[in-house]
């Protein structure tokens, strides 16, 4: 019994010994612990993991992210941060060593969620008269916004370029302005689409009414000679008109508020040729209308006449010419009295005596030109003997 005795003694001593020598060694038990601040969250999804509940005497470990990305180090006291870019169920796994080789691990499940994808379409204005402008806010869509595009429901799309920051606040902060220049009812669709090919739509439904407003033109007379004064009546226009423009079609023009519209405008025409005056009115709501007109301004009559008295009688003969029954606006003439002289001059109101010296049958030939430039001719024959 006492050699028993002194056995069992001696192996629990030794049990003892080895134990504190392990511990004295640091040879404590190998525990890997694998702590993180969130386990679930949308993309992208920022975790700091905490390692230092690890003991044993770590010497080095690895932290795979479960994502295709490690990190190794050899401090488990130190916080490591990883953000998980795309949404999924990821595995993240520690494995930690000690001097002699011995490993341990532990795993944490990291759960990422695709974000909000949200488009999001108001305009300023839904509904008015042709043309109607309108703003769209595309602003409050949400998500990893990359690309979008706004369908106006006209056969018009515009959209973003790829390659854009996937952020919405970036992408769609400015407003998209847009003019309907028909008559209709349109559904503005507005299409997003994230980093991860998924979209979401909004539309807005936007009525355009025809307009009310009319520009009515008349004028008096629309033909005549130059220089045509002509009377405009716009008093029959219609609408909420804000001004208006009368172009007279001749390089002037009149620009007025609705109280002048039914007074009468008075314009003269100075040269010949064909104009054509326009109306254009202008409403509250930024529509316009206009009416045309074609004036036809004729050139003025232009008629050469002369007469002699007396026509015949003996050398030397005096002759009085009277050219004042020319009519049309003259500028000059000549008249040439066949023996070789000429006179000339500005103004036809005057008698013109001249004297033939000499025997003979002679072709007097009064020439008129007019301000435009136009020339007619009239002749007399005069008997010398």
């Amino acid at each position: 019994m006492r050699l028993v005795w002194h056995v069992v003694l001696l192996g629990g001593m030794a049990v003892g010994l080895l134990l504190g020598l392990t511990a004295c060694l640091g040879f404590s038990p190998l525990r890997a612990v694998l702590r993180a601040d969130v386990t679930q969250g949308e993309a992208p999804l920022s975790v700091q993991f905490d390692l230092s509940g690890s003991s044993g005497g770590v010497t080095g470990f690895l932290l795979d992210f479960g994502d295709g990305h490690t990190y190794r180090g050899e401090d488990v006291n130190v916080p490591i941060a990883h953000i998980y870019e795309d949404p999924g169920t990821y595995t993240a796994t520690l494995t930690v060593w000690n001097a002699t080789g011995r490993q341990d691990t532990d795993s944490l499940d990291i759960a990422v969620d695709y974000p909000p994808l949200v488009a999001s379409l108001r305009a300023d204005v839904t509904q008015g008269f042709v043309p109607l402008s309108v703003s769209f806010d595309l602003s409050r869509s949400e998500g990893a916004i990359v690309a979008w595009s706004l369908d106006f429901g006209d056969g018009t799309v515009r959209s973003s370029e790829e390659g854009l920051s996937p952020a919405a606040t970036e992408i769609l902060q400015e407003p998209v302005n847009y003019v309907y220049t028909e008559v209709g009812t349109y559904r503005a669709v507005l299409t997003v689409r994230d980093r991860w090919d998924r979209i979401a739509s909004d539309e807005v439904k936007i009525t355009v009414h025809p307009s009310h407003l009319r520009a009515i033109l008349n004028a008096s007379p629309q033909t005549g000679y130059a220089p045509l004064e002509v009377t405009f009546d716009l008093s029959k226009s219609l609408g909420e008109i804000q001004d208006f423009t009368l172009d007279f079609g001749d390089g002037e023009s009149l620009e007025g508020l609705p109280a002048q519209l039914t007074n009468p405008v008075y314009h003269t025409y100075r040269d010949p040729g064909t104009y054509t005056a326009t109306l254009t009115v202008r409403d509250v709501h930024g529509g316009k209308d206009s009416q045309s007109v074609v004036i036809d301004v004729l050139y003025p009559p232009l008629d050469a006449v002369i007469s002699a008295q007396p026509t015949s009688g003996t050398a030397p003969l005096e002759v009085t010419f009277d050219i004042s029954q020319s009519i049309g606006p003259i500028v000059y003439f000549i008249l040439d009295f066949g023996d070789g002289d000429v006179v000339n001059g500005l103004d036809i109101t005057y008698a013109i005596v001249h004297t033939y010296t000499q025997p003979g049958n002679y072709t007097a030939t009064l020439t008129v030109i007019d301000l435009y430039g136009r020339s007619d001719a009239a002749t007399v024959a005069v008997q010398v003997q």
